[in-house]
């Protein structure tokens, strides 16, 4: 961790976070954003809906990732790892157990969703990134995570199902995926 990173980490453990707000660090920067709206939360718990039927996944919302190496703590809108997976003492998961990570697109969050953590997640091992564009009524799944970008992704319609290789083994359906052309929300 660098100096700028225990900095953040001080800065971050002294200010008290407004009701409402999620914090990040990513890069070396402290990201403050609002909670996302219900379209977003539609979106979140159409997944978790969807992982519930596997009892060898444990799903969780805006819960913080940690590496050893690095000082980003990510704050994904949905994760999956293995249900016997440790949150460790400060609460947070361990990305070395975390398998997927999903980001739901919001104006607020779009440039962090698709570039910065693209870079993160990917430096931090992850196998799977999975990024919902609610705008553009799609799906982008990021396999083989590598240095800081992932070797391969693949988009698709909402309508169609976003197959998640092993360990997952299944396909998502992203028939019931709200989207802000079809709500009028912005």
């Amino acid at each position: 961790m660098t100096v700028i990173d225990e900095r953040a980490h001080r800065f971050l453990d002294s200010i008290e976070i407004p009701e409402g707000y999620r914090v990040e660090l990513l890069n070396g920067e402290i990201i403050l954003t609002p909670s996302g709206k219900p379209l977003h939360w539609r979106i979140q718990s159409a997944l978790l809906k969807q992982f519930w039927q596997y009892d060898s996944w444990e799903t969780v919302a805006e819960q913080t990732i940690r590496h050893p190496r690095f000082g980003d703590e990510p704050q994904p809108d949905l994760c999956a790892l293995s249900a016997s997976a440790p949150a460790d003492q400060e609460g947070t998961y361990q990305a070395e157990h975390v398998e997927l990570v999903v980001e739901v697109l919001s104006k607020s969050t779009r440039a962090t969703d698709l570039l910065t953590k693209v870079e993160v997640y990917s430096r931090f091992g992850i196998p799977l990134y999975l990024i919902i564009d609610p705008f553009k009524r799609q799906c982008t799944l990021h396999r083989f995570p590598k240095a800081e970008s992932y070797g391969d992704a693949v988009t698709l319609d909402f309508g169609r199902g976003v197959h998640l290789p092993e360990p997952f083994g299944f396909t998502l359906d992203t028939t019931s995926f709200p989207s802000y052309r079809s709500t009028g929300d912005s």
